[in-house]
């Protein structure tokens, strides 16, 4: 008289699984917390890289509107951060700004972004006014 049933009682093979989920978990978790390692990295180049480009064209328009070399330096600061590096090269008519921002040092596979942006030097601001016969305030003689 076979009656279909198992010879293992019911309560002996839930306790056989008991505690798989943790050493799934414990075998997984390494791995998720060297993906959000990787991900946190990635978006601080990422958000550096964007801030070095944003402060190299404001430097680049403070040139094309004929500011002074100090205000396109400052400009660049203003965007990229004080501990940032501004270097401002002049030749045939155009400037180029490059900003290098340092990496923290926990970012161990990039030690610094950079980025550059070019505009035509259009000259001084004091000496255009003064070609143009205007006033230092701005308007007409």
């Amino acid at each position: 008289m076979a009656t279909g049933c198992s010879c293992e009682p019911r309560e002996h093979k839930q306790h056989q699984d008991a505690g798989t989920a943790t050493a799934e978990f414990a075998v997984v978790m390494p791995a998720i917390v060297l993906l959000i390692i990787v991900l946190t990295g990635a978006a601080a180049v990422g958000f550096s890289q964007l801030r070095a480009f944003d402060a190299a064209r404001s430097a680049a328009r403070e040139i094309s509107r004929g500011e002074p070399q100090t205000a396109v330096v400052t400009e660049a600061k203003k965007h990229a951060g004080d501990t940032s590096e501004v270097l401002v090269r002049s030749e045939g008519g155009y400037s180029t700004v490059t900003v290098t921002i340092e990496l923290p040092a926990a970012i161990i596979f990039l030690n610094e972004v950079e980025a550059a942006a070019t505009a035509r030097t259009e000259g001084t601001r004091s000496s255009a006014g003064q070609a143009l016969g205007q006033h230092s305030s701005g308007g007409l003689p």
